[in-house]
């Protein structure tokens, strides 16, 4: 509980400073010759932190290029003009690596426009909290940025040109803010690793190869993913599969497309989930932990390959039975890679201590040996709320006439 008092005090300290940080200068603008202006700063649109040969920390910051700002720039950072630029520098850690940063800077660096943070898959295996204890420390680093750990270095996830957005760290955060990934702001990372199940859990980044209008090969950033981490280690990565499974659990998909085939009948069947409401209700008896998961959705049928009438209610049941059904397979995936990691990334030892008090104090210091042994039920109520505007599919119809 002290811990958590003292991050809230933490937070709110924060952000009080960076107010007089941004805002108090303003009325001392006449006459005031030590203010700094937006000309003597460097902003920070993208930083990425990696573990060196020398096994020292890097840091490289992607900062926007003065020039460019007033610009009339077409989308994708178009018009000839370089929009950004990338620089780094190495130290012992990221403190020391930013001081060499900004030594070799003209302006100073500015955080407060900084939406992405990266780490590099090296220094995530050896343990980010260093790192994460001085981007929270600090005032000026922003706690809704987004965090992520890359496939390899981090660094070439920045800095080069990309399709529709000004640059790499605007189009990962806009991917992340639909709300389909498995987005971590860096307060919510601090969170995760003061939980007392002691896990958490970052979107995972990899690169993909696509063609270009004159023929050419481009390196996009694509999330998929999750990396897992028991205390502040990276211990493995989800699929991007199984992290819809996870996105479940944590009660946070905004809308899903999921593919079906019911049971007994040929084809298959598309649907888009529009809603849904995750509850974790624990129960321990006769020693034994478990955790039911009740999960109430509505889904719209957007596809219909079979043979099945949608204006049946029978036939609907059977379509439902197969929608729960899906849902219920990934999230049951979800669980059981992580229990295999030994990462309680869904935070079922929250809901534990919660109800159960006394018995946590008995297992929260090993909960990563317990977490593995605890039992699953589910309880799905999956229902259809449109099916188009046709009841029945092109198939049937077309048989029919």
């Amino acid at each position: 509980m002290s811990k958590v008092i003292y991050r809230t005090k933490h937070t709110l300290l924060k952000k009080m400073l960076l107010f007089s940080t941004l805002v108090v200068p303003v009325f001392f603008v006449g006459g005031c010759g030590d203010r700094t202006e937006i000309n003597d700063l460097a902003i920070v649109v993208a930083a990425t932190i990696d573990k060196s040969d020398k096994g020292q920390v890097e840091l490289a910051i992607e900062i926007v290029v003065p020039k460019s700002m007033g610009s009339n720039q077409g989308e994708g950072g178009g018009g000839g003009g370089q929009a950004t630029l990338v620089r780094s520098q190495k130290g012992d850690n990221l403190p020391d690596a930013l001081s060499m940063l900004q030594a070799d800077l003209s302006r100073k660096v500015f955080w407060g426009s900084c939406k992405v943070f990266i780490f590099g898959e090296g220094i995530a295996k050896d343990g980010i909290q260093d790192s994460l204890d001085f981007l929270v420390r600090d005032p000026l680093p922003r706690e809704r940025a987004f965090v992520f750990v890359s496939e390899g270095e981090a660094k070439p996830f920045i800095g080069h040109k990309v399709p529709l957005e000004r640059n790499p760290a605007e189009m990962i955060r806009e991917m992340t803010a639909r709300g389909s990934v498995n987005g971590v702001t860096l307060l919510e990372l601090d969170e995760m690793m003061l939980n007392e199940d002691h896990s958490a859990s970052l979107p995972y980044l990899t690169i993909k190869e696509e063609e270009t209008s004159d023929g050419t090969l481009s390196e996009l950033p694509k999330i998929n993913g999750t990396a897992m981490f028991r205390k502040d280690k990276m211990v493995g990565v989800l699929t991007e599969s199984t992290t819809r499974g996870l996105l479940w659990l944590k009660d946070r998909i905004k809308e899903a497309s999921i593919n079906m085939t019911p049971e007994n009948v040929e084809g298959d069947l598309s649907m888009t989930q529009i809603k849904s409401k995750v509850n974790l209700t624990p129960k321990i008896s006769g020693g034994e932990w478990t955790m039911i998961i009740k999960v109430k959705t509505e889904g719209v049928v957007v596809q219909n390959s079979t043979v099945l009438n949608l204006d049946d209610p029978k036939q609907v049941k059977k379509i439902e039975k197969a929608f729960g059904k899906q849902i219920e397979d990934r999230m049951r995936k979800a669980i059981e890679e992580s229990q295999d990691m030994r990462v309680d990334a869904a935070h079922f030892g929250k809901e534990f201590h919660r109800k159960y008090p006394k018995q946590w104090k008995t297992v929260k210091g090993r909960w990563e040996e317990v977490f593995p042994e605890v039992k699953i039920e589910f309880v799905i109520d999956a229902h259809i709320r449109s099916r188009g505007f046709v009841d029945e599919s092109i198939k049937e119809r077309g048989s029919g006439n």
